[in-house]
């Protein structure tokens, strides 16, 4: 508790709001804690960390407009959710000093008209978001998804990266240990893919966040509510710092796309 009582009075209004609400209290405090442990000598916002200050990361809320994405219980949309937490998360990488490029910051897809008279309105939105990461060089893609099945029973988190990629393998299984460690109980791993779009044309630490199952009752619950939207977005903040300050001895230059 004496560290606490040392970052209390730097803490941005974010963080005591989220104090208020209790996300540090309890038995996977440990994880959300790792957000604000600094020394006395580091000045300003407790969230301005060496490890994401400068860097440029890619958030994308999946699916949008027309596109509603997976449906769960009580016919609550996944393009809803993704979206919500995409702007948390936006939020929390601003405030530690990163450039965020969103995909996506309202209910719309990326498709264009042409895409949608040619009847291929997916490929569309998928090219359109690729447009928007490699208008710059970048040092991390996140998208946001989440998950549904026939079986009300299914549940977790997960995140996913393509088979081939370390830097997105290591990314991810940051991630996932702090959903782990956070989030509704889960005891899924890293998955890898060979398929998805995005992951197969983005080089350096890319992944896609299934977040929860929006086809189970407690998990569809918890992910239309705010407190716990605020949650996921504050886990995936820590994993990307966590990734960054383990590449701060070894810096690699941004990805540049073509």
């Amino acid at each position: 508790m004496t560290t606490w009582l040392k970052v209390l009075p730097k803490m941005t209004g974010m963080f005591s709001a989220l104090l208020m609400l209790g996300f540090f209290v309890g038995p996977q405090s440990n994880v959300m804690a790792a957000c604000v442990q600094t020394s006395s000598s580091q000045a300003g916002s407790v969230l301005q960390t060496p490890g994401l200050a400068g860097k440029t990361i890619v958030v994308d809320a999946g699916h949008g407009g027309s596109d509603s994405g997976a449906r769960g219980v009580s016919s609550v949309q996944e393009k809803k959710i993704t979206l919500a937490v995409a702007h948390k998360l936006t939020n929390y990488l601003h405030e530690a000093g990163a450039t965020v490029v969103m995909t996506r910051s309202t209910d719309k897809d990326l498709a264009t008209e042409d895409d949608r008279m040619r009847k291929r309105r997916h490929m569309g939105d998928l090219k359109g978001r690729l447009d928007v990461v490699t208008k710059q060089p970048i040092d991390a893609f996140v998208s946001v998804h989440c998950n549904a099945a026939p079986s009300p029973a299914w549940h977790g988190a997960q995140v996913l990266y393509l088979r081939t990629n370390d830097d997105g393998k290591q990314l991810a299984t940051l991630m996932q240990q702090a959903f782990q460690q956070t989030l509704l109980s889960t005891k899924r791993s890293i998955q890898s893919n060979q398929t998805l779009y995005l992951l197969k044309r983005i080089e350096g630490p890319a992944v896609l966040a299934e977040i929860g199952f929006i086809t189970n009752p407690e998990e569809a619950h918890w992910l239309q509510k705010e407190s716990y939207q605020d949650k996921v977005a504050l886990t995936m903040y820590v994993a990307l710092n966590r990734y960054f300050e383990g590449q701060s001895d070894t810096q690699k230059p941004k990805t540049v796309l073509t």
